[in-house]
């Protein structure tokens, strides 16, 4: 695989609609990402470590999972190719992350150091502008899954997840499905059962 190719699908995705970034502009600083593959079950970052990288998928699917001091697992989000997958928190802290990302398909992606990359594409025009659309990106899911969590029923939940993520149905397994939407395999089961 050509990294140039895929460095070119990164400053797409990273600048959106908008184009206000350029290949030339990573590569006059000599920012390329590393190319790396993952297989399924490894983890990008674990939870409990540094995580100073962010990762843009050209291929595959992950999750984001926390467990508990008890052993329990919680499915916080998923992110597949193209998209971005990494803490926020620790990359910008240096803060040890509060959750793994677990590879659930083989995963080809471009790792960045993300202080470097940031420190290095601050003071280039329209960087800092294509990086806070995507934050708002992020966040705006972020809110609505946090209201469905709350104010829609299990039922509800499931049929919104099948609706947003039709590609992930045959990918995530069903426990990681019934995490993803908060209620027990079991009662996952029932709702599969009287929705058949």
């Amino acid at each position: 695989m050509h990294i140039p190719s895929q460095m070119g699908e990164f400053v797409r995705y990273f600048s959106g609609d908008k184009t206000i970034i350029e290949l030339s502009d990573f590569e006059k600083y000599g920012l390329k990402g590393e190319l790396k593959h993952f297989k399924k079950g490894e983890y990008l970052i674990s939870q409990g470590k540094s995580a100073p990288s962010i990762f843009f998928l050209i291929k595959g699917l992950v999750r984001y999972v926390s467990i508990s001091a008890e052993g329990k697992e919680f499915t916080q989000s998923f992110s597949s190719a193209p998209g971005i997958a990494g803490s926020t928190r620790a990359m910008v802290s240096r803060a040890q992350a509060l959750f793994g990302i677990e590879v659930l398909d083989d995963v080809l992606c471009l790792q960045f150091d993300w202080q470097e990359l940031y420190q290095t594409m601050k003071s280039q025009e329209g960087f800092l502008e294509a990086y806070a659309h995507l934050l708002e990106q992020m966040f705006a899911k972020k809110e609505a899954r946090e209201y469905y969590l709350l104010q829609q029923s299990a039922e509800q939940r499931y049929l919104e997840f099948v609706n947003d993520n039709p590609s992930l149905r045959d990918l995530v397994p069903l426990k990681v499905v019934a995490s993803y939407i908060g209620i027990t395999p079991i009662a996952l089961s029932r709702i599969r059962k009287k929705l058949k």
